[in-house]
């Protein structure tokens, strides 16, 4: 009996297994065999091949969902693959620079910059593509500005350096002369402008308390203003997915109640932002470029049949927000960790760049 090396046993081993979650990657059918031993490992025996799938499921990489079929990937194999994938592979140049001219090309404008970050993930990967920012609260303000729109009607503007833009009418039944509103402000901006929204806010009440003239003459207006910031519709957190219609035009019938349960935890936008805070802060205590999480790692019951794979986007040192995919548990790995991590590198560019621009302020007069 011929007695193989344990190294080469295990090459062996990870080989078929790496095969068998590419090739049900690829086909979406179950491998067997006879197919590895006359296409992967011609040199080894369909019998030889036989026992190591079989150790392979009972180590609980492989499941044969027919006695006499073929094996497909649990969630381990596809850890395993992923694992194996981190580090190795490289998005083609050619491939990278078509997407950075396209992402330059729709992004015009800070607005508009989640939404096209979202939209072009679904578009490349065939799955949902997300971007998730932070409470605003946490973020730091890069401008507060007030703009004249009519009679008693004033619209507050509140930009931060994530990226995160705010604005929402203020009613105050008198008209204020924008000279005020620019004096208001000029004051804001040179005292807030560097803190988080939620110290920006306890500083401006302390100030307004202590009767300080500089803004009396403008105070019910920053009392409104800033009873505003307080409102969850102004601080709650931004979440843009895209690509779900796509998913469903793309998706077998035998993954329907999969793609519906996870379009449920998609609508109930506090469950799916929960979950993404919770990746976003493992992701930075970690240190990791790009996580995924596989099926039973998810910790919500609705997606464990899917992957997220996931990267978080940084503003100088601190993290403010993640983007990524969600999509089926079959997807290109390869392709959609790179993809995950070379958008996320352009929407921080595109947020560094952006706060690089000196503040031009507003002309009210």
């Amino acid at each position: 009996m011929r007695i193989v090396k344990p190294e080469v046993a295990k090459e062996r081993k990870e080989k078929i297994l790496r095969w068998v979650v590419q090739q049900f990657v690829e086909n979406r059918r179950p491998v067997g065999s006879q197919l590895i031993a006359s296409s992967a490992l011609k040199d080894i025996s369909s019998a030889t091949i036989r026992n190591i799938m079989k150790t392979l499921e009972e180590e609980g990489y492989l499941y044969q969902p027919h006695t006499s079929g073929g094996r497909i990937p649990t969630d381990k194999a596809y850890r395993y693959y992923v694992d194996y994938l981190t580090g190795v592979q490289r998005m083609a140049a050619q491939e990278r620079e078509r997407i950075e001219k396209q992402y330059d090309e729709r992004v015009n404008e800070l607005d508009n910059v989640m939404v096209t970050t979202s939209r072009l993930l679904a578009q490349l990967s065939g799955a949902a593509g997300f971007v998730y920012t932070t409470s605003v609260e946490e973020q730091v303000v890069k401008r507060l500005d007030f703009l004249p729109i009519g009679p008693g009607l004033v619209l507050a503007v509140l930009v931060t350096e994530a990226g995160t833009v705010r604005h929402w009418p203020v009613r105050l039944g008198y008209d204020l002369a924008p000279a005020k509103l620019r004096l208001l402000s000029n004051f804001i901006n040179s005292e807030i402008t560097g803190m988080t929204l939620k110290d920006a806010q306890r500083f401006l009440w302390q100030y307004i308390k202590s009767g300080h003239r500089e803004i009396s003459d403008v105070a019910d207006l920053a009392v409104q203003v800033l009873k505003d910031m307080q409102n969850p519709q102004t601080s709650a957190e931004d979440l843009y997915v895209e690509g779900l219609g796509r998913m469903l035009a793309n998706t077998e019938e035998a993954d329907y109640e999969d793609l519906k349960q996870m379009m449920s935890v998609v609508e109930e936008r506090k469950r799916l932002s929960g979950l993404l805070a919770e990746k976003m802060e493992d992701l930075r205590r970690s240190g990791k470029q790009v996580a995924v999480s596989i099926g039973s790692e998810n910790e919500l019951k609705e997606l464990q049949n899917v992957s997220i794979v996931s990267s978080a986007y940084r503003v100088g040192d601190k993290t403010v927000g993640m983007l990524g995919i969600i999509g089926p548990k079959h997807m290109q790995y390869t392709k959609v960790m790179s993809l995950v991590k070379f958008i996320g590198d352009l929407l921080e560019g595109s947020i560094s760049v952006w706060n690089a621009l000196p503040d031009k302020g507003e002309d009210y007069e």
